[in-house]
């Protein structure tokens, strides 16, 4: 934090960030104090100066003389930080601000307004400057405003006045923390102080997404990286998914427990979590129009991940991504809805023997298409048609489904594709290559 003006007034200001304390370490040293000379002196230092955990050397392994502690690499005791540390997005900045007068006279009429600046915005945190104060955001608080409007107004000489703020960090980048007194001198003359202290907000989560399309589901898979330098124990887990799509998290075992509960919701610096979720469309009961399918399959947002974690002492943090997006997979205009072996429940035919395969394609244009198919054999050998090559389905409206019969005999077992067509409009020109339909099992 860097002060931004340095005119002599009677008043001083300090502003400390409120951060949890950490334990000590013991520096302890497991050694037999009965055999060894280096024991005999680290005893010596202990009596004569004991250090702030009470001792510099343990009895760990002399079983007459144990000590509960001995070998825990913390103490009891707690430390502060020495330093301002980091601030994270998603955790809460509190800060403790002394304003005194260091003069031997009385400040009168004294006007404080604090307030957090970022990239975007300006936030009130304290203002006494009017009779109501802005604290009315819900991520913005300062302890006994009231009370401390009333004491501010002014302060006799040496009389220090202390204030508590904060703020939920909502945002990346720089943040100022800007604070603006105003008062009376003993002349009668209005002056101002103003002070301003600048930190930075690093990302403590690094969220990656990767998108797999099975027909309309989506399987969405999330990895989530500690970029913090602290444990973290992740409390709550929670994708909410976007319209047209519904949720289903597969991250659960044993029923209904969360895969990040308990020991492995525990993430050391620089851990890597990996979480799934399939993503089903709201389909509505009955028909699905052209337009609905329209919007289901050009739909870009997927949903949001809302991570809660606690790190040291049980302080919190949130944060929330922005909608995870997805490459939209399109649609062709020319969509083969279906196709399945008639009377083969598992698509188990027999070899050199015939078998007929039901299509049904969908015109889900914005016009009326004349749609006529080619057989392309020759890319699957193992598996000839049987009859004309070219078939006519004959005029499709939009949002229509017509059905055509392919015979098929197998000239060789084993798993075998089926299906190469060109699906061409006659009307519009456009054309659809359709690599294969389905595989099927040729038993011999």
């Amino acid at each position: 934090m860097a002060s931004l003006m340095r005119e002599t007034h009677p008043l001083t200001l300090k502003v400390m960030r409120l951060s949890r304390p950490a334990l000590a370490d013991t520096r302890q040293f497991p050694l037999d104090s009965t055999t060894t000379a280096m024991a005999q002196a680290l005893q010596e230092a202990e009596q004569n100066r004991p250090t702030q955990s009470g001792q510099v050397f343990s009895d760990l392994c002399l079983p007459s003389d144990v000590r509960p502690l001995d070998g825990f690499p913390l103490s009891e005791a707690l430390v502060l930080p020495r330093a301002f540390g980091t601030m994270y997005l998603g955790e809460t900045f509190t800060a403790h601000l002394c304003l005194c007068n260091e003069s031997s006279l009385v400040v009168r009429d004294i006007r404080m307004h604090a307030a957090m600046q970022t990239a975007t915005q300006k936030l009130p945190l304290f203002d006494n400057s009017s009779t109501s104060n802005n604290n009315n955001n819900n991520s913005n608080s300062t302890k006994g405003a009231g009370q401390q409007e009333e004491a501010l107004k002014q302060l006799q000489a040496g009389q220090p006045f202390n204030l508590q703020v904060m703020h939920e960090i909502k945002e990346l980048g720089v943040h100022i923390l800007g604070c603006t007194i105003s008062y009376l001198s003993a002349q009668g003359e209005r002056r101002t102080l103003q002070k301003s202290f600048k930190f930075q907000v690093s990302n403590p989560l690094v969220v990656k997404t990767k998108v797999n399309h099975l027909e309309n589901d989506v399987l969405l898979e999330i990895q989530v990286h500690n970029a913090t330098q602290n444990n973290m124990a992740l409390e709550r887990l929670r994708f909410e998914a976007a319209s047209p799509f519904d949720a289903e998290d597969l991250n659960t075992v044993n029923g209904n427990v969360p895969v990040w509960s308990g020991s492995l919701g525990f993430m050391q610096p620089g851990d890597v979590r990996q979480y799934l979720y399939r993503l089903r469309p709201q389909l509505p009961t009955g028909h699905i129009t052209v337009e609905q399918e329209r919007a289901i399959k050009y739909a870009s947002a997927l949903g949001r991940l809302d991570i809660v974690w606690r790190s040291a002492f049980g302080s919190v943090g949130r944060l929330q991504t922005s909608q995870l997006l997805r490459k939209s997979p399109g649609m062709f205009l020319i969509e083969v809805e279906d196709a399945l072996v008639h009377g083969k429940e598992k698509s188990i035919v027999s070899l050199e023997e015939p078998f007929v395969v039901r299509v049904r394609v969908r015109n889900v244009s914005e016009q009326s298409m004349a749609v006529s198919a080619v057989l392309q054999t020759q890319k699957h050998p193992m598996v000839i048609s049987c009859g004309a090559a070219q078939r006519s389905l004959g005029t499709i409206a939009v949002g229509e489904t017509k059905e055509m019969s392919i015979g098929y005999v197998s000239l060789a077992s084993g798993v075998q594709r089926i299906g190469a067509m060109v699906l061409s409009d006659s009307l519009s020109g456009y054309t659809r290559d359709v690599g294969h339909l389905l595989d099927i099992l040729v038993a011999s």
